[in-house]
């Protein structure tokens, strides 16, 4: 969720924000994508990429579309931006791992997670 929020503060930043905060949050989205699949000893390479499988679980997950539309109209407005892109990024990203949790959890249903 930080990387979410910094996504944001990025996004505040006066005529290069919407670009930045896009990018930005699709990274930390690929992250939290690459981290979770580790969890659950996925390769992400055989699985179609870090994009492809972040591809699914939007589908999967919904509503990010939306945070991305709101997260780049709030930053078009001047004052706005900076205060509300940091929400709308932290928001976006929990949502987002929580949809990917889901989503391996269908996946392979009987697998329990075991620190190595």
């Amino acid at each position: 969720m930080g990387g979410g929020a910094l996504c944001g503060v990025a996004g505040g930043i006066p005529v290069v924000g919407a670009g930045v905060f896009n990018a930005s949050l699709t990274a930390v989205q690929a992250a939290v994508v690459t981290r979770i699949a580790q969890v659950y000893d996925v390769d992400i390479i055989a699985a179609g990429g870090a994009g492809a499988l972040a591809g699914a679980i939007i589908a999967a997950g919904g509503g990010q579309l939306l945070a991305r539309v709101g997260g780049t109209l709030a930053g078009m407005i001047p004052g706005v931006g900076g205060l509300v892109q940091p929400a709308i990024g932290a928001g976006a990203v929990k949502a987002f791992g929580e949809a990917t949790i889901a989503y391996f959890e269908n996946l392979y249903p009987s697998k329990i997670y075991v620190k190595k």
